[in-house]
């Protein structure tokens, strides 16, 4: 997987900003070159006696010298080196070409008009530089902003394309962590590796020209030390990557343990758990603070060592050229020395930025893994190239020879067949962990079974339109689901143009309208997360209540009465029965007795049907139904009375 090339490739959708940033930033370079090409010159004009002088016709052995010192040859090269300069002496003559033109230019009558139209001419390159600066920098912030915000929403919209199994597997901290902190490293990679990789490599470039035309010989000694900086900066990039990863996953882990203790506030303040809660997550923070001290020792180290060997560089070449300027020898005057010693120190930051880039791009591209490994996650449970849209449900839905497995070795659902028809009442009972949950899953496609198939009116769901499918359904939860939203909008989600009546009757009858208006905002009433706000009964007759106002053909409940009060469960019932009426029904009987009406009974264990028929039938066969049943009427309460009850409560 190239991850720096696609990580790059994001940058294609916005390639005019990109274009105008990169012709702001090459335009900057050049001005800021030429801002240190007229150091030396500057220099000349304050402290000589007299005007700059011209020698158009010096070669590389002969270049204009200062008013105290005499035009020399230089005698100390043998005759390769002769050979070498006979052959550059066009960078001779560039350069002095240059300079002549600059001279033309800048020198006046005194020294004083020279200075002052020096002052001039760098306040415009300085005004154009730091012009051009401004633009490189507005339009690459909008590339690396909308690169951000794409990463972003692609993270979002895989998640919404994953299957459920997918969620089982990773805390939520960490699917946080992907958008939140991976992406924010991720933006500073992008922002060094092209904002600055633009104008640094080009300003690196023109001074690195400068330096060659001024003495190629002082070049090629300065550039002797970059092979060890190289070597350096290519092994700490190496370790950062490294350390990197193990920052990114130690922040999802504090992310994991902040959202988990948030999320169970409840329980951990009812066993009294919020020291044990506490120190986990200073543990959590403390293992992301080493890992990010570690990854910092290594991150700084790159900087000062690569700067001391270029300085160490910049020295040897002052003493050597310096000396012989002093002795009256070498190739250079003191305005080109001068200017060459400027331009090779002004290459110091952005060296070191390159160097920089290298390291992000090492730290980015750990993120960018992580990224990419979401983005690049099979989805399985997909729609076919040409799905079917289905909008209304005629006559039955049909189990053929249905098998799943979670792990792919231990089978939840083992050979399943059964038929709904249209209207019918189909409960599912069966002990903890038999798959009763896991079967009706299969129906929306929150998975999709290992073996056999599932069909509606004859047509299997798979060539179905997932949202033509899921729109046929109504499921309400054994555990409710609410967001972080206004009464109003939890009840009609998902759902447009739903006028405050509709919502209203929908309320009403789910028996939820009472409590309801009696909060200060009535309908707008934040519930808090997940509902915190409010009690489990009400909790349960707002999901009711969103279920009849979409009005589903077919409605999967997973009941959930048992865990609240008598007077909840008589409301929360009357609800369902409410909602229930003229559906077809597929339930999950937790308490068997709201189902003792239903059309038609199956019992399920370690996978299989191994009874089916209605409550009569089932406790006459003296099985699994009849265990079950009595287990939860131990108590004394006679089955039949039981029976009486329902009936008439429906």
């Amino acid at each position: 997987m190239n991850l720096i090339g696609r990580t790059f490739r994001r940058l294609k959708p916005y390639w005019f900003h990109v274009i105008v940033s990169s012709l702001s930033a090459a335009l900057h370079a050049l001005f800021a070159g030429l801002l240190v090409w007229m150091a030396g010159p500057l220099l000349m004009t304050l402290f000589e006696t007299s005007q700059i002088e011209k020698n158009p016709s010096a070669g590389p052995d002969v270049v204009q010298q200062t008013q105290t010192s005499n035009q020399e040859t230089a005698g100390y090269e043998d005759d390769i080196v002769n050979k070498l300069e006979g052959e550059l002496d066009f960078l001779a003559r560039t350069k002095n070409g240059i300079k002549d033109k600059l001279n033309d230019l800048l020198t006046g009558q005194t020294r004083k008009a020279t200075l002052i139209n020096f002052c001039v001419v760098i306040l415009l390159i300085g005004v154009a530089s730091n012009f051009f600066i401004y633009f490189q920098g507005f339009f690459m912030a909008f590339v690396q902003q909308s690169v951000i915000r794409d990463f972003r929403n692609d993270l979002f919209v895989k998640y919404q394309e994953l299957s459920i199994s997918f969620f089982h597997r990773q805390r939520t901290g960490q699917l946080v962590s992907r958008v939140t902190n991976d992406v924010l490293v991720l933006n500073e990679t992008i922002d060094l590796g092209f904002n600055r990789l633009v104008i640094d490599t080009l300003t690196v470039l023109m001074l690195s020209v400068f330096l060659i035309l001024l003495s190629w010989k002082l070049t090629i000694l300065a550039a002797l030390v970059m092979p060890i900086v190289f070597g350096f900066i290519y092994w700490m990039g190496k370790k950062l990557r490294k350390y990197s990863t193990r920052s990114q996953e130690k922040m999802a882990d504090v992310n994991s343990v902040l959202e988990e203790t948030v999320s169970n506030i409840r329980i951990v303040k009812a066993y009294a758990m919020e020291k044990f809660e506490i120190k986990k997550f200073f543990k959590a923070t403390n293992d992301y603070f080493m890992a990010l001290v570690r990854m910092t020792r290594i991150r700084h180290l790159a900087s000062p060592v690569s700067e001391v060997l270029i300085i160490g560089a910049g020295i040897v070449i002052l003493i050597y050229a310096g000396t012989r300027i002093i002795e009256g020898g070498g190739e250079m005057d003191a305005g080109d020395f001068m200017t060459f010693i400027i331009s090779m120190f002004a290459m110091i930051k952005p060296v070191k930025n390159l160097f920089r880039i290298h390291i992000k791009i090492q730290e980015g591209m750990a993120a960018a893994e992580r990224i990419f490994g979401i983005i690049d996650t099979p989805v399985k449970v997909k729609e076919i190239t040409a799905p079917k849209n289905i909008d209304q449900f005629k006559s039955t839905i049909s189990y053929e020879n249905i098998s799943f497995s979670y792990n792919g070795r231990e089978l939840i659902i083992d050979n399943v067949s059964f038929e709904v028809k249209k209207g019918e009442v189909v409960a599912l009972v069966g002990p903890s962990g038999a798959g009763k949950s896991t079967l009706f899953d299969l129906l929306p496609r929150f998975y999709d079974p290992q073996q056999g198939r599932i069909t509606i009116d004859g047509v299997d769901i798979k060539e179905l339109k997932l949202t033509s499918l899921r729109n046929l359904l109504g499921i309400v939860t054994q555990e409710t689901y609410l967001f972080n939203d206004t009464i109003r909008h939890n009840i009609a989600y998902g759902l447009e143009n739903i006028s405050d009546d509709e919502t209203i009757n929908a309320a009403r009858a789910a028996n939820a309208h009472d409590f309801i208006i009696e909060f200060e905002n009535g309908y707008d009433t934040i519930v808090g997360n997940r509902g915190v706000r409010l009690s489990g009964g009400q909790r349960q007759r707002l999901a009711i209540a969103r279920a009849l106002l979409k009005n589903p053909q077919i409605l999967i409940f997973d009941e959930a009465t048992s865990a609240l009060d008598t007077e909840s469960e008589l409301l929360v019932q009357e609800a369902i029965d409410r909602l229930m009426k003229d559906r077809t029904t597929l339930v999950i009987a937790h308490r068997l007795s709201t189902v003792i009406n239903a059309n038609r009974i199956m019992v399920i264990d370690r996978g299989r049907i191994v009874e089916e028929g209605r409550h009569e039938e089932l406790m006459k066969l003296d099985g699994v139904y009849h265990k079950l049943y009595m287990m939860q009427f131990k108590n004394g309460v006679n089955h039949e009375d039981a029976v009486g009850a329902v009936s008439a409560n429906k």
